[in-house]
């Protein structure tokens, strides 16, 4: 089975215009531990994986190959700055296993080391046609108020790990797949959300979930200088060692142009109207 994804090197923000296809292809020839250098990751799946390459991380090769390999599971292998992701099943591979890590991890991963975007660990949806950010630690609540807004009919832009990309000095946030986990079942891909976003368009607002007892008020203040930055930082996603310098200047960079705020959010599901609102009002003021 081949899974096209249309994609351009050239032109990102046209993915449309002189489109390149990722081929996601099944092969049998995929080798899990033929390399000598591979990274350990540290995953809530409860699978131990790896990411293994033939070199040292440093700067990657545009030919340098590249296995990603979930124990026992599946494994999946490219090149740098290939066009082809081929994949292998081992013992206890699934199809809706093969999904899930396909979507939610190997195409992150892939996108981040041939570097065509930049992640960050964010749900992401529209308001009036303009791409907002929720970001917050783990179990912060930024999936529950993305599932909000999706339930009062706004587009999602992604789940959890946000796409973004510089151009002429203006980031841009690149819809995702057009699943969503509001629960992180392990090994789930989803629902499919039938109103995903499919253009790509500026990050208008990024805001900071900040978990507060039930009965605080709900306050949006923006964030300035360092604390602006450390903040999106907290928040890094595929943020591999060889790259820690371009990312650090590319964050920097980004906290510069796009407005950045902290919202107190009451530990209360009964007042996630009220934070709907004072969001989607707030940003409809931007």
């Amino acid at each position: 089975m081949i899974y096209n994804f249309h994609l351009d090197y050239s032109d990102v923000v046209s993915l449309e215009s002189d489109a390149r296809v990722l081929q996601i292809i099944r092969d049998e020839s995929v080798a899990s531990s033929s390399f000598p250098i591979s990274l350990i990751y540290q995953n809530n799946q409860d699978r131990q994986i790896s990411l293994l390459t033939d070199r040292e991380f440093t700067t990657p090769h545009a030919d340098q190959p590249w296995v990603f390999h979930v124990e026992n599971v599946i494994s999946f292998g490219w090149e740098t700055k290939g066009t082809q992701i081929r994949y292998r099943y081992h013992e206890l591979a699934t199809e809706d296993i093969f999904q899930f890590w396909l979507y939610h991890v190997v195409l992150p991963i892939y996108f981040s080391i041939s570097q065509t975007y930049r992640f960050l660990h964010a749900g992401a949806v529209e308001v009036e046609g303009k791409p907002i950010l929720f970001m917050a630690p783990s179990h912060g609540g930024k999936s529950t108020l993305t599932d909000y807004f999706l339930r009062r009919g706004h587009p999602l832009v992604t789940d959890d790990k946000m796409a973004t990309f510089e151009r002429d000095g203006e980031y841009f946030a690149v819809p995702s797949h057009p699943y969503h986990r509001p629960f992180r079942t392990v090994e789930v891909l989803g629902h499919l959300c039938d109103n995903a976003a499919t253009q790509i368009n500026p990050i208008h607002a990024i805001y900071i979930l900040e978990k507060s007892e039930p009965d605080v008020p709900c306050i949006i203040r923006p964030l300035k200088g360092i604390e602006k930055f450390s903040r999106l930082h907290e928040g890094g996603e595929m943020n591999f060692s060889f790259f820690t310098p371009q990312y650090v200047s590319y964050l920097a960079a980004l906290a510069n142009k796009v407005a950045v705020f902290n919202i107190t959010v009451p530990h209360d599901l009964e007042r996630l109207e009220e934070v709907y609102q004072i969001i989607k009002n707030h940003t409809n003021s931007l």
